[in-house]
């Protein structure tokens, strides 16, 4: 494996590893079945910004999404989750929405991260 390849596994491994410092269970890419509520998944999606020069990729960010499932609404959950996540990547709340066939609130966060 690239050092490129691990810098950006431990890059991720570090925000899986502060979200469930949380206390809140957060697993990479889904679940197998669904805990109870909370829960949460973290996955990288693509490429994000870019620098390019020389017909080349010279700095590329990787974006993925956080995904939070919680029983009721409750701000709680999401200043944990953006506590937790400040100073590791650069993030915005994408979404707060009702899921009717689990009745869970879901929050969204878009993030992007450096790729060492």
């Amino acid at each position: 494996m690239t050092s490129h390849a691990q810098g950006v596994i431990q890059v991720f491994d570090s925000l899986l590893t502060a979200l469930n410092a949380t206390g809140i269970p957060f697993e990479a890419y889904g679940w197998d079945h669904s805990p109870a509520a909370p829960y949460g998944v973290v996955s990288i999606e693509g490429q994000g910004d870019i620098v390019a020069g020389d017909d080349q990729i010279i700095h590329q960010a990787l974006r993925g999404s956080i995904d939070l499932y919680v029983g009721s609404p409750d701000l709680t959950w999401m200043t944990t989750v953006q506590s937790s996540i400040n100073g590791l990547v650069a993030w915005r709340l994408n979404s707060v929405q009702h899921e009717e066939d689990t009745n869970l609130i879901h929050y969204e966060w878009i993030f992007e991260m450096e790729e060492p």
